[in-house]
């Protein structure tokens, strides 16, 4: 069995965002708390409803942007403070290219195969993030209220995994013990922070790999486009025979841009 990916933002996107994206669907709803606010408020399955759709339809429409992932990525000791920091700066493309900023080891060849394989890696963390009717029921999810964030009303939701819900794969058993808070735009229900934890350690690979630590966190910007990612952090401790891993991944996406046209588009 292939351990979980372990690699910068691309690599291990898809794990980290996957964790926030939780399977939040109408059938994964059970329980509703009542929020305290004047203004009425949808039925719980309502608001995942339209989040799902607002975050399919972001995804489509991002694609035919181009942005910027600056990625830090420290190598901790078990004081959590950084042993070894390294840097690099990715600039991803529409139609799945890429092109690394930073100096890489290696011919020009070995840069452009790293550079799609990166942009690949990205763009399947990016849909991953947004389609969400693609995960299962592994969840509860809870209103704990309608607020603000940083001037936008929001629907503030809690969710934690089912410690028994059956699994078939590493990231599924990972699931059923991540707990988290999200805030969801009470305007467009697009995602606007998570945060995530693991709430105890899990063993994968037939217990030859523990999950000792693992943390998420998500903050969205606005552009013209509406929310989109902005900040993603991800922290974990994982051990495996003779050796462990400690590791806090932080990805700044910036420079978001429509990419012009190219004039080689089939006709209508």
């Amino acid at each position: 069995m292939r351990l979980p990916p372990l690699k910068p933002f691309p690599g291990c996107v898809a794990l980290s965002l996957c964790l926030w994206g939780f399977a939040l669907q109408t059938g994964l709803l059970a329980e509703t708390e009542p929020a305290s606010s004047s203004t009425p408020i949808p039925p719980l399955s309502s608001i995942v409803d339209r989040m799902v759709k607002r975050q399919e339809s972001l995804a489509h429409e991002l694609n035919a942007y181009q942005f910027l992932e600056q990625i830090e990525v420290d190598s901790l000791g078990f004081d959590n403070l950084p042993r070894k920091r390294s840097h690099f700066v990715i600039r991803v493309l529409p139609n799945s290219h890429a092109l690394i900023l930073t100096d890489v080891r290696g011919d020009e060849k070995a840069r452009r195969e790293m550079s799609e394989a990166e942009v690949k890696r990205a763009r399947r963390g990016i849909e991953t993030v947004y389609s969400l009717r693609r995960a299962v029921p592994r969840f509860r999810v809870v209103l704990l209220g309608h607020g603000d964030w940083h001037g936008e009303p929001a629907y503030h939701l809690g969710f934690s995994g089912k410690p028994d819900e059956p699994y078939r794969t590493p990231l599924e058993k990972i699931l059923n013990q991540v707990h988290g808070e999200m805030h969801v735009s009470a305007s467009d229900y697009s995602i606007l922070e998570t945060h995530a934890f693991l709430a105890q350690p899990v063993s994968v690979a037939w217990f030859l790999v523990r999950f000792e630590r693992l943390a998420f966190s998500y903050v969205a910007q606005r552009i013209p486009l509406g929310y989109v990612p902005r900040t993603v952090v991800f922290h974990y401790r994982v051990r495996i025979p003779f050796a462990s891993r400690h590791e806090r991944q932080k990805i700044e996406l910036v420079d978001y841009r429509l990419a012009k046209p190219t004039g080689n588009s089939p006709g209508p």
